[in-house]
């Protein structure tokens, strides 16, 4: 069972106190999904992962602090618009505001990873459309990122694999097939050429579910693509 403590800050946008419940740290048994979402029980944790401050509606992982830009880009009539969005569960839109402002800031790569959490909490609520919204968002601006220079992950491969992930879940089946024949023609490490191939099978199924690495792992065989 996850242990509980609590947070006291100063919103380093409004200047307000703050006061949150978060878990104590918590590492993962099993395998991550192939879009890298850990396993029990850090998974169940995510709630805590970016916080809100109740008075400004500031999102980020600590509100105590905040980056240079953070105070107008909480202003921004987007963000206004998607910090209380009927359209997403509550946390997706902490998430999917942490994500605006690293987005403002010109961090595309952490925007991304925002995004995705914003998608897995929609998984967790059964909202399947916001979860294609987000992924599409997050795979949007992973492809920013790359035009800056920037990339998720230093394994080479690990990004297209990401990517081809974010794409099949959100229903664009072509352009996921696409990127993963073009980073196996690249011959990339086994891992993620285990990723690729099982990505493969689950586009030609149709299957826009979640599967771990640990299934990518059994299919060794070369697919069809």
């Amino acid at each position: 069972m996850t242990q509980l403590r609590y947070l006291s800050t100063t919103c380093a946008v409004c200047g307000e106190s703050c006061r949150f419940t978060i878990p104590e740290a918590a590492g993962s048994v099993g395998s991550r999904d192939l879009d890298t979402r850990p396993a029990e029980p850090l998974r169940s944790t995510i709630y805590a992962w970016v916080k809100r401050c109740p008075s400004c509606g500031y999102c980020a992982p600590d509100p105590g602090k905040a980056p240079d830009g953070a105070a107008e880009a909480v202003k921004l009539p987007r963000y206004r618009w998607q910090l209380d969005s009927r359209k997403f569960p509550k946390i997706a839109n902490t998430f999917l505001c942490w994500s605006i402002i690293q987005e403002d800031l010109g961090v595309p790569a952490k925007a991304a990873w925002a995004s995705l959490h914003a998608a897995w909490v929609c998984d967790d609520e059964g909202a399947d459309v916001p979860a294609r919204v987000c992924r599409t968002r997050a795979a949007d601006l992973l492809r920013r990122a790359w035009e800056k220079g920037e990339r998720l992950a230093p394994q080479p491969g690990t990004d297209e694999a990401l990517l081809a992930d974010l794409l099949r879940r959100a229903g664009r089946l072509r352009e996921a097939r696409a990127v993963v024949k073009k980073t196996l023609e690249q011959n990339p490490q086994p891992v993620i050429a285990d990723i690729l191939r099982l990505q493969v099978r689950l586009i030609a199924a149709s299957d826009r579910s979640a599967h771990t690495v640990a299934e990518a792992r059994r299919f060794r065989q070369p697919a069809p693509l």
